[in-house]
């Protein structure tokens, strides 16, 4: 699935909630990190590959073949720097 959001959206999968053998979201703790997989051509300074961190309760979640959450550039509240 290829999206393309308009105006100043940001597409962000979120990161899991990991324990034991298996992957998955709890419905009682929702992560407000995730990765850019798509930005609406008004967005700056968030490109593609970015480790993010947005409002807890902000967003559109969209559930298909991924989930995924749509997210405005003003409730992304920061950037997330790795260290290797």
């Amino acid at each position: 699935m290829k999206l393309r959001p308009l105006h100043d959206w940001v597409v962000v999968e979120r990161d899991l909630v990991h324990t034991q053998e298996k992957a998955f979201i709890l419905p009682s703790t929702s992560l407000s990190l995730g990765r850019v997989i798509a930005v609406g051509p008004l967005v700056k300074g968030i490109e593609l590959g970015d480790r993010v961190r947005f409002n807890l309760y902000a967003g559109l979640v969209v559930t298909g073949e991924v989930s995924v959450t749509f997210v405005h550039e003003d409730d992304i509240t920061g950037l997330m720097q790795c260290y290797d």
